[in-house]
């Protein structure tokens, strides 16, 4: 069964979970993903768009302004479910490994 990346539900990581050691697990490849540097790359492009808008006034209307910031939301939100995605394997090993106290020592919880 193909699960689509960024919908957590059905993902073979988190099988035989229960709510809280999802929440952990999740939480915990969520600490993994905050260090990937392309996980910051839609911000950084949005910075780079707004400086744009602002001294040479990239777009003229308003409207797509908003459009562009919400289309880069959108992508934002999208990148950030895959780099968790992609950290839920790793993440599952560890808190099959050390337990729940473990992992809320980990992100500080």
């Amino acid at each position: 069964m193909t699960v689509m990346p960024f919908a957590f539900r059905g993902r073979p990581e988190l099988s035989g979970l229960d709510r809280r050691a999802r929440s952990d697990v999740r939480r915990l490849a969520w600490h993994f993903a905050q260090r990937h540097w392309s996980l910051h790359a839609p911000a950084f492009a949005w910075l780079v768009f707004v400086v744009l808008h602002t001294r040479f006034g990239v777009v003229a209307e308003r409207s797509e302004y908003l459009f562009v910031t919400v289309l880069f939301f959108i992508v934002a939100v999208v990148v950030i479910r895959l780099h968790i995605a992609h950290y839920l394997r790793p993440a599952r090993a560890i808190y099959d490994l050390f337990g729940a106290t473990a992992m809320r020592v980990i992100v500080r919880r």
